[in-house]
């Protein structure tokens, strides 16, 4: 049996054409808040990522890149975030999970997603130390 070696890259980076933020309530006590990234098509070789998380079922961050091609929970070394982009470094088994030690998403929003996503963000990241935001 050969066994296939994953490669892990050192950056990932994109822009991101569409920005979303939100969240779903699934039940009275399950509501999930998110911030979700994409550019092009994920079947031609576009990228779309989110961050995830449930405050009342908490597994920690659930970090996906779609279309379901990876789900982690945890495994955030460092988030930051600023008005053009935002910067996530994986630790060492998430980023062979993802194959890339470090994200960055680059993006031009208008004032209403950028609050959006500022609110989901906030949500998202309420508990962990190490969520960094720069204005």
């Amino acid at each position: 049996m050969v066994m296939k070696k994953s490669v892990i890259y050192d950056e990932l980076q994109f822009h991101a054409e569409m920005v979303a933020a939100h969240q779903e309530q699934y039940t009275s006590n399950f509501t999930v808040h998110g911030i979700y990234f994409g550019e092009g098509d994920p079947d031609q070789g576009g990228q779309h990522w989110n961050f995830t998380r449930c405050l009342n079922d908490d597994d920690g961050v659930c970090t996906g890149k779609e279309i379901q091609e990876v789900t982690t929970y945890g495994g955030i070394d460092s988030f930051t975030l600023t008005r053009q982009r935002l910067v996530c470094e994986f630790n060492n088994e998430t980023a062979h999970a993802t194959q890339t030690r470090k994200l960055i998403i680059t993006f031009d929003l208008d004032d209403e997603i950028w609050g959006n996503l500022l609110m989901q963000t906030d949500l998202v990241f309420s508990v962990d130390n190490y969520f960094k935001f720069v204005p």
